[in-house]
């Protein structure tokens, strides 16, 4: 039976259910011996010098870590975005620039303008995300506004000092504004601190975790829309490859990127910053009622304005129709559940509007170049 370490955090959901994909390769295809420690993000997970087993799975953070797991005679897979120099394992990671546009597209369908970043700038894979935003969002809106986010305990004095330099930012801020933030410490933060000063979310003040973890995101005010990433899959496709390696396989060393599956809209998000009152109450109309058997004219009618001038403004504002809006919008709902639940697809194709399994089936391989089954076994490998 192989022996496998997972050096993977235990304290966040992103880190429970990479295990979850892990053990879940494990399960099918082993059995495996894992070893999995817990602990929490800033902990150091490293192999005790002795350590006798057969691969391991690891976020190699940090060039000890690295230096560490390169002088084991094991295959290693690195599931860690973050880029050392001379650190070659193979890596399964998330797809920045992915996420990057999946956040731009979730606040610019909102109406915003300006926008934000939050985050460890001094981390150079951290300054490559807020490049890739600043790209999504592009050069005919305002300059991307950043701000260095460390993490402290909540109990220090740099926590506290830290939290006078949020209120200062949040104060020049010239608003609404969209926030997106690295990860869910720096977004719980940020939201305590426009509820302190009494800065509206998110009518002024727009904040998009980069990560989701759905039990802090209930706990915060208001609660927080966040990037849903597939975890699971990452862990799936890290055992994987280690697999092939300790069977003697090959592998090409190249990165392997999976892209997030979707935006989870809360109240920390859930506004239209759009200026036009007569194209706001379209698209409000239609988040309303989107999952119904929506039809464009019934949008029109309820605003009241003709079709055609609807369709104008809507090019105008987000280059597509109020057609294409709605098939966006049932298409994410499909991602989530798919990802998320075990409904038969017929039962998501009732529940998003599509009525149909087959009519979803064809959108949705429109959209995505899989079928539903296929976009479901992908993400939740099981």
């Amino acid at each position: 039976m192989p022996r496998v370490a997972v050096l993977v955090d235990t304290s966040t959901e992103w880190g429970r259910d990479l295990i979850r994909g892990v053990t879940s390769y494990a399960q099918n295809h082993g059995p495996w011996q894992l070893q999995v420690e817990p602990r929490g993000r800033e902990n150091v997970l490293q192999l005790p010098s002795q350590w006798n087993g057969d691969g391991v799975i690891a976020r190699v953070s940090n060039p000890n870590i690295a230096a560490d797991l390169r002088s084991r005679d094991v295959p290693v897979v690195n599931i860690s975005g973050i880029e050392l120099e001379g650190c070659s394992f193979p890596r399964v990671a998330i797809d920045y620039e992915a996420t990057a546009r999946l956040a731009s597209e979730h606040f610019y369908v909102r109406g915003f303008q300006r926008f934000a970043y939050v985050g460890p700038l001094h981390y150079s894979y951290v300054n490559k995300h807020a490049d890739a935003f600043q790209d999504q969002i592009g050069t005919d809106v305002a300059p991307l506004e950043r701000f260095q986010y460390i993490h402290e305990s909540m109990g220090s004095q740099k926590w506290q000092k830290q939290r006078l330099r949020i209120e200062s930012w949040l104060h020049k801020l010239e608003k609404p504004i969209a926030v997106f933030a690295w990860g869910t410490s720096a977004s719980c933060q940020l939201l305590d601190a426009c509820w302190c000063m009494n800065i509206q979310v998110p009518d002024d003040v727009a904040v998009l975790a980069g990560a989701e973890d759905a039990l802090i995101a209930q706990t915060t005010t208001p609660p927080m829309s966040a990037v849903l990433n597939p975890s699971k899959q990452m862990g799936y496709r890290a055992a994987e490859r280690l697999a092939n390696l300790m069977n003697g396989g090959d592998d090409s060393g190249e990165d392997e990127r999976v892209a997030p599956i979707e935006v989870v809209t809360r109240r920390s998000t859930d506004v239209l910053a759009i200026k036009d009152q007569e194209l706001s109450a379209a698209v409000r109309y239609i988040r309303e009622n989107v999952f119904s058997e929506l039809t464009v004219a019934e949008v029109a009618r309820s605003v009241p304005m003709s079709v055609r001038s609807l369709q104008v403004k809507f090019r105008e504002l987000f280059g597509r129709s109020p057609l294409a809006e709605i098939h966006r919008l049932r298409i994410a709902r499909v991602k989530e559940l798919l990802a998320s639940t075990d409904l038969p697809i017929a039962s998501i194709a009732q529940a998003t509007g599509f009525g149909t399994a087959a009519y979803m089936a064809t959108m949705f391989k429109r959209e995505t170049k899989v079928t539903p089954l296929q976009y479901r076994l992908a993400t939740r490998l099981r």
